[in-house]
């Protein structure tokens, strides 16, 4: 596949490619060009132009050409899914459980691009600078901040491309897609149908290559107004740099410890079922995925016990020809369900290597491996480990992308909550517990941008402001923070009321 710069499918300048493979199976599946910096620029630059010409659109008909997108979104849902399962290694169940959020999301936010109206401050309310302020009419109005980069992460580049395109454009700007370098195929799909709806070529553009150098180019750019990004903490740090240097505003999603706490008064089976659930969906490559298990003590060995049941019936493999059961996956699709599907595969070999060598470093820490622990290329089989202690490094801050459930005893309330803060991670997390007022004690007391009572940490709804604290990010994604994608200016109209 082709970069889509200024409406046009082309080739890096020095014509060096990426090969993309499906990571299951090892198949050949395509070409991505490597850009050059030269390439990036010229986005940049048109990015410019594509901004304009995007905003002069009035909304209404900017609101016509997305519904054209979803309408061709859904004419070839069959073969974007294709493509993104096999990319990505997934179960097809997850790659539709994705799409089948993308149209919700940029009609979504062309609806709260209409509601995003300003406002008019009430004339006279303080005296003002020359005592003189009750004739003023003073305008607050929204305009859109520019040209944004939106670097989109490996494990949900459908999903993640729409909670960073869609809102973009629904405020006005330009958009240049960085996707991942692993599975860019889905993302360029997208971006050509928006082409296709009617979105000006300059206006959504898509460069491709390594994060390492097309991501710090895009970024480094200045011509880059702000930064929506979702992928690693150390990358997200560097571009908060790179942006604080200009002012320049950025939204950053990036890593997570979320803590799945579960006091003693619960339905143990039916809780352990919901933590295998929490873990499995993706294959475990979710930011918000519970990746510490606190049990209560008391309860500990029997959640052990009951959590191993569940994960020893969760299979891993790829079924390359999928098309054949996708009727049935296209309503949704329950992801706590543990019984007789397959996981797929991690994004790479060198993902699978990693999560080994996370687990075989908390073994040597004094951890005990209860079942799985093989890797096989890019598989790793589900793996529970018992003995974690709150003093090993995957209790504090060593985040395992991959089906790993390490259980970390507890007595006390506040012990666990102790332990859930202990991580300079704040992304998502959840509590288990029969008593609500207690669940609510501790959900005001976890140190995360998001806290569910009794249910999973996996868990965003789109109208939410969804984000991290701590080392987990800053900024927010969702309906209700449209406004992150514009920049506020107030109008006054001198003495207009007289």
């Amino acid at each position: 596949m082709k970069m889509l710069i200024g409406g046009k499918k082309v080739d890096s300048r020095d014509k060096r490619t990426i090969d993309v493979i499906n990571p299951a199976t090892g198949a050949f599946l395509d070409t991505i060009p490597m850009a050059t910096r030269e390439d990036v620029d010229e986005a940049v630059e048109n990015s410019k132009k594509g901004q304009k010409e995007w905003a002069a659109i009035p909304l209404l008909q900017r609101e016509k050409i997305i519904h054209q997108f979803l309408r061709l979104l859904e004419e070839h849902k069959r073969e974007i899914i294709s493509v993104c399962t096999r990319e990505c290694g997934k179960h097809v169940g997850t790659t539709i459980f994705e799409f089948n959020q993308t149209p919700t999301l940029f009609s979504g936010y062309m609806e709260s691009a209409k509601r995003m109206d300003g406002k008019l401050l009430v004339p006279g309310t303080e005296l003002g600078h020359d005592g003189k302020t009750a004739q003023d009419l003073i305008m607050v109005l929204h305009e859109p901040l520019g040209t944004v980069a939106a670097i989109v992460p490996f494990n949900a580049p459908m999903l993640l491309y729409s909670f960073k395109v869609a809102p973009a454009l629904a405020a006005g700007n330009s958009v240049i897609v960085k996707p991942p370098t692993d599975n860019p195929l889905t993302d360029i799909m997208i971006t050509e149908l928006l082409l296709e709806a009617g979105v000006p070529g300059n206006t959504v553009q898509i460069v491709t290559g390594s994060g390492s150098k097309v991501g710090n180019w895009l970024v480094q750019n200045p011509g880059v107004d702000a930064v929506s990004m979702t992928g690693s903490t150390e990358v997200g740090v560097g571009i908060a740099g790179i942006m604080a240097k200009r002012l320049a505003p950025y939204t950053l999603e990036l890593g997570g410890n979320d803590p799945f706490i579960v006091l003693d008064d619960v339905d143990v089976g039916k809780v352990a079922k919901q933590a295998c659930g929490s873990r499995k969906g993706n294959t475990g490559q979710i930011c918000i995925a519970s990746k510490r298990f606190l049990v209560q003590n008391s309860i500990r060995e029997e959640f052990t016990e009951k959590l191993l049941a569940n994960v020893r019936r969760i299979e891993c493999g790829f079924d390359d020809d999928f098309e054949q059961t996708m009727e049935q996956y296209f309503s949704n699709v329950d992801r706590t369900n543990t019984a007789n599907e397959k996981i797929g595969s991690l994004i790479s070999v060198e993902a699978a290597k990693r999560v080994e060598e996370q687990v075989r470093h908390t073994i040597e820490q004094g951890a005990n491996l209860e079942c799985g622990g093989v890797r096989n290329g890019a598989f790793f089989e589900p793996t529970v480990l018992t003995n974690v202690t709150k003093d090993m490094d995957v209790a504090r801050d060593m985040e395992i992308f991959g089906p790993v459930w390490p259980i970390i005893g507890f007595d006390t309330v506040d012990e666990a909550v102790e332990i859930a803060n202990a991580s300079s991670f704040g992304l998502s997390g959840c509590v288990m517990t029969n008593d609500w007022k207690l669940g609510m004690y501790v959900a005001q007391r976890v140190q995360s941008g998001g806290v569910v009572v009794n249910g999973s940490s996996v868990y965003r709804n789109q109208m939410q402001p969804f984000g991290g604290q701590k080392m987990s990010g800053i900024g927010n994604e969702g309906f209700t923070t449209l406004e992150e994608l514009t920049k506020v200016k107030n109008i006054v109209l001198k003495g207009f009321l007289a």
